[in-house]
């Protein structure tokens, strides 16, 4: 479990604030279900050290408070500055040991599958499972070994196994597959863009426009007479 150290903080107000972060120092908060928040101190560098050591893993972390002993908790809310991407504050939710909680848990693949081997292509459908579980049951990433995956197979929910773990999808929701040669070229075509009809130029548009307005004056301008002569000719004709 990842862990980092912490002291309690006493400064408060943003020019106290500002000053912790020129020191290397990071303004965090812990807090609980009902229990009174704490304010903290954290080194930036090893916060920094920490996100590395968590990629690819749920924010699940052990934190370390002066004269407080060990907590363990979820980085709830990362604050960065818009401009330059510093750090600028941290919160931690404390989560006690009988609440269950529901994280998004990374998957990692293992292996080179079977189905590839043979000419079919690799697709990831979740890269992250949502599950619910008490803080220690929730695994720090799902490993999936994907070895002897065939073409056209795939791997689902349903095959996942893990103690006191409930995933927040439906069994049969599909985790990763081998898309055969025939599938794989169906879903290359589906996503082509559809080819537009040709669009009539603007200049023969407008052209149209101006007979079809001249050739309705022309009728106007007609005598009445000669309108009935010409419906007249139509209907012999």
């Amino acid at each position: 479990m990842a862990q980092i150290k912490a002291t309690i903080r006493t400064e408060v107000g943003k020019e106290k604030v500002r000053k912790l972060r020129r020191a290397g120092q990071l303004p965090a908060v812990m807090y609980g279900h009902g229990d009174p928040s704490i304010l903290l101190t954290l080194t930036t560098s090893d916060f920094h050290r920490l996100l590395k050591e968590l990629r690819g893993r749920t924010p699940i972390v052990d934190l370390e408070i002066d004269g407080q002993g060990v907590t363990r908790c979820v980085i709830k809310t990362i604050q960065r500055n818009p401009i330059n991407g510093e750090f600028l504050h941290v919160d931690f939710q404390k989560v006690h040991p009988e609440e269950k909680i529901t994280m998004h848990v990374p998957v990692v693949l293992h292996g080179t599958a079977e189905g590839v081997k043979q000419g079919g292509m690799l697709e990831i459908l979740l890269r992250e499972i949502p599950v619910r579980a008490t803080i220690d049951r929730i695994p720090e990433h799902i490993d999936i070994d994907i070895t002897n995956l065939k073409m056209g197979h795939s791997i689902h929910i349903a095959d996942l196994h893990y103690e006191g773990v409930e995933f927040a999808l439906p069994p049969d929701s599909a985790i990763v597959t081998i898309l055969t040669p025939r599938k794989l070229a169906a879903a290359v075509e589906a996503a082509a863009p559809a080819a537009e009809a040709p669009t009539e130029p603007e200049v023969i548009k407008e052209k149209k426009k101006e007979a079809a307005e001249s050739e309705e004056e022309k009728e106007k301008g007609k005598p009445a007479e000669e309108k009935e002569k010409g419906k007249e000719k139509e209907k012999k004709e």
